[in-house]
């Protein structure tokens, strides 16, 4: 799983700002990690979104690994590679299809079975392209 981070220097006004942080997810009831840098120069905080009472009070110094956008009453930074939902309609034999094939491999989600199909399909594709080419 992708991960926000945001490292600020170890200093005492970064220090109550990761409290802030740490309360506003704790308030939230969202996962926060936090840790220091082996040097303890740097304060580390990450999350699958990390959820700041107000972005102005990054420090300019602060390093960032997200993008930060701004809701009503607080900013959010979100991991600069999370993936996109996507809303697929199967016509009813591909959707049987796929039943058929979950059936079988119980141990996955349904997200892993369509990205196999997908890349079974994509290289079948390319497979059937590439023998038209050499015909």
């Amino acid at each position: 799983m992708e991960l926000a981070v945001i490292m600020l220097e170890n200093t005492v006004d970064n220090q109550a700002f990761s409290r802030q942080i740490r309360d506003f997810h704790k308030k939230k009831g969202q996962p926060l990690a936090i840790r220091f840098s082996e040097e303890l120069t740097h304060i580390i905080l990450e999350a699958p979104c990390l959820y700041i009472p107000d972005p102005k009070q990054l420090d300019p110094r602060t390093i960032l690994d997200g993008t930060i956008r701004q809701v009503a009453s607080h900013g959010e930074i979100h991991p600069r590679h999370k993936g996109k939902t996507v809303n697929l309609h199967l016509d009813s034999e591909l959707v049987a299809e796929l039943e058929q094939i979950r059936a079988l491999v119980s141990s996955k989600t349904q997200q892993e079975v369509i990205r196999e199909l997908f890349v079974r399909g994509m290289r079948s594709y390319l497979a059937e392209q590439e023998e038209d080419r050499n015909e």
